[in-house]
């Protein structure tokens, strides 16, 4: 009985040892494992969401941003040239187009003046260039917005590494009829305030601004601000024009695009070059009754309207006058066939 007992205190030990061996394990590791695999889960969703946010801020904010402010750039510009060619009595056309669109862009100003300050109290560009909506600190900010959702600094180009970071580019073409390009060069960094994680881009912007809705520069200088005349494409295809619809052209104040056209483009209206544009060339006609000085040697296309170098004084140009769309409307032999039109009378050269 004593051997019984003697041995059954020792395995009473063993098994104590081991619950406390066993014990100190579950202690020592599992708390640890379950801890880490919590936080790794829990690190792994932040960072999913953050560049989630990183993708919006560079595929949607910034083209959404560089899109609205470009409209008021080219606003801003058409606006500046109305002003000061009526202020000047002269006609203010741009030098450079794309230089000029992108001072006023980023900084809102042309030739190194606010460009707000040329028609008060208008203000088109003030707070709200590109720069601004990407440097703004106020509450409605995506900065503001990103930090107070995900816990981040959004900090973009000069603000942390001047040396490195910039806007560095900004480019507008055109290469449809219809719409101005615009690109933008743009750095940006995103971090987690715990510092977890970081994010740096350097991408290139893109996006498409209609023109349809834009004064015409053209028809505000050469008028001296005096006939306005806003951008709207035709519902007029090729094939369809006759005297009813170029009546309704006039009247409209439409544009169209010729496949085979010499017309100048959006843009290079602003710099008054009216070559042809192969690409992008659009043309109105102009309304005769529209409180303009008469121009009886001119065709009523807009681009040859104004055009000293397109007039009967020329040798070789032949202008034709259409009394069934206007007892005033007078056009070129090249548009006449492209509008289907039948001439009553050659004005020039005069017929042998």
């Amino acid at each position: 009985m004593a051997i019984k007992k003697k041995f059954g205190k020792k395995g009473i030990f063993l098994t104590f040892i081991s619950i406390v061996i066993i014990a100190a394990a579950i202690i020592i590791f599992t708390p640890s494992d379950v801890s880490l695999k919590k936080d790794l889960s829990a690190v792994k969703t932040r960072v999913s969401k953050i560049d989630e946010y990183v993708f919006d801020v560079e595929n949607v904010y910034l083209e959404n941003t560089l899109r609205a402010t470009g409209r008021r750039t080219i606003i801003a510009l058409i606006k500046y040239m109305e002003v000061e060619t009526i202020r000047t009595g002269t006609e203010v056309f741009l030098t450079d187009f794309e230089t000029a669109f992108s001072e006023v862009l980023l900084d809102g100003k042309i030739n190194g003046i606010d460009i707000d300050s040329y028609y008060p109290p208008e203000t088109i560009m003030t707070d709200k260039t590109f720069r601004d909506y990407l440097y703004a600190n106020d509450a409605i900010s995506i900065k503001k917005a990103a930090e107070k959702t995900f816990n981040v600094q959004t900090v973009f180009d000069a603000e942390f590494d001047p040396d490195s970071f910039n806007i560095n580019f900004i480019g507008v073409d055109q290469i449809d009829p219809w719409f101005v390009d615009v690109e933008a060069n743009v750095s940006f960094a995103v971090s987690t305030v715990e510092g977890t994680a970081s994010w740096t881009r350097n991408v290139t912007i893109k996006t498409q601004i209609s023109v349809e809705g834009f004064d015409d520069p053209y028809y505000l200088v050469k008028t001296n601000g005096a006939y306005t005349n806003k951008i709207k494409k035709t519902a007029t295809k090729f094939n369809e024009w006759d005297v009813a619809k170029v009546k309704e052209h006039i009247s409209s104040g439409t544009y169209v695009h010729f496949q085979d056209n010499d017309a100048p483009s959006f843009l290079t209206r602003f710099v008054d070059d009216v070559s042809a544009s192969s690409c992008c060339g659009i043309e109105s006609l102009v309304d005769s009754d529209n409180h303009l000085i008469p121009l009886d040697k001119r065709s009523h296309v807009d681009y040859l309207f104004w055009e000293t170098g397109y007039n009967c004084d020329i040798p070789d140009y032949t202008l034709l006058k259409v009394d069934s769309v206007h007892s005033d409307f007078k056009i070129d032999v090249a548009h006449l066939a492209k509008y289907k039109l039948t001439a009553d009378v050659q004005l020039c050269p005069p017929p042998e």
